[in-house]
């Protein structure tokens, strides 16, 4: 078990030490053309070195935004690039910007990647190889992209995810899924958090495109992997990970039953106090009477603010993203 991955990000990526008086700049691009292969909303986050509009991004009736400014001018570069996948299959577009924003205060280009959520059950199922292939997708574009293709340090490429967006980091980083054991992850009582759902929809994850979910997702260009609480991990072939040259490492909200996962040898580091849902955004004063009346998950707000944002600041800590260290 690892102490710590206090500097992590830092330590494998070098980022620059942050500017004085950081602003956080973000801007907002849509995948488009006959080569995408989804529509996606990218949220790019960066260091500013002016201000235009502040705004709070990701905020809404349940959950509280983060401060940025739309479109600000670009501290000199370049930067490292983080690609953040963050959430669950359900969850709402920039649930992850409370930390794109602090590792843009600590000298990361952060794309935000931000799928299409499934317009059923069944399409849900396939999102498990979808969310890699997004995110090297979007790689692709910001590669290509003549302006932020200039901004970033393309030898110092990392991914990031939390619940879903942490298993398509261990995809990313190489990680091989076992299509059987998938397959049979919701008919124990201790399958991820959608096997509810996917149950009370008569659907199976036996459905999944097992040639889609076998095809390898490494994308070499990525250096480091950091998986926040990934949902599926004992679905991983732990030889796949082992084998692997990218820096993997795994944080977990609480203490969860790791099964197969623990034989991947992988540091791993656990936030004792916390629970599955912290790695989501500080919950705003109604937000769950507002989850409660539309029948979403009321435990996404059972942490109180100030302690959610203590576990916020543990987040990136083991990321290595918290200024002076």
């Amino acid at each position: 078990m690892l102490k710590s991955i206090s500097i992590l990000l830092v330590a494998c990526l070098c980022a620059e030490p942050g500017i004085a008086e950081p602003r956080i700049g973000v801007h907002t691009m849509t995948t488009h053309g006959e080569d995408d292969l989804r529509h996606l909303s990218l949220s790019i986050w960066y260091p500013a070195q002016e201000g235009r509009s502040l705004e709070d991004v990701g905020g809404n009736a349940v959950f509280v935004g983060q401060p940025a400014y739309r479109d600000a001018a670009m501290a000199p570069g370049p930067y490292p690039l983080v690609l953040l996948s963050h959430g669950g299959l359900r969850s709402a577009a920039d649930s992850g910007a409370w930390l794109s924003g602090r590792l843009a205060e600590e000298g990361f280009v952060v794309v935000e990647v931000n799928g299409p959520r499934p317009e059923s059950a069944v399409d849900a199922v396939d999102e498990i190889w979808r969310r890699p292939q997004d995110v090297s997708h979007v790689l692709d574009r910001i590669l290509r992209d003549p302006v932020w293709s200039n901004a970033v340090d393309h030898s110092r490429i990392a991914v990031a995810g939390y619940a879903l967006g942490g298993t398509a980091a261990l995809a990313l980083a190489g990680g091989a899924f076992d299509t059987d054991v998938f397959a049979s992850s919701c008919e124990t009582n201790e399958g991820g958090p959608d096997c509810g759902w996917y149950n009370a929809h008569g659907v199976s994850l036996a459905s999944v495109d097992a040639g889609a979910l076998e095809r390898t997702h490494r994308d070499p260009r990525i250096g480091t992997a950091i998986a926040i609480d990934p949902e599926y991990a004992d679905v991983f072939l732990a030889a796949s990970l082992r084998a692997q040259e990218a820096d993997i490492r795994v944080i977990w909200l609480g203490a969860p039953d790791r099964g197969r996962f623990s034989t991947a040898g992988l540091p791993q580091a656990v936030i004792e106090s916390a629970k599955r849902y912290d790695a989501f955004p500080i919950c705003t004063p109604k937000g769950k009477h507002v989850l409660a009346e539309d029948g979403g998950v009321v435990s996404l707000c059972d942490t109180e603010p100030a302690e959610r944002a203590r576990i916020h600041d543990e987040i990136a800590d083991r990321l290595g993203v918290v200024r002076g260290q």
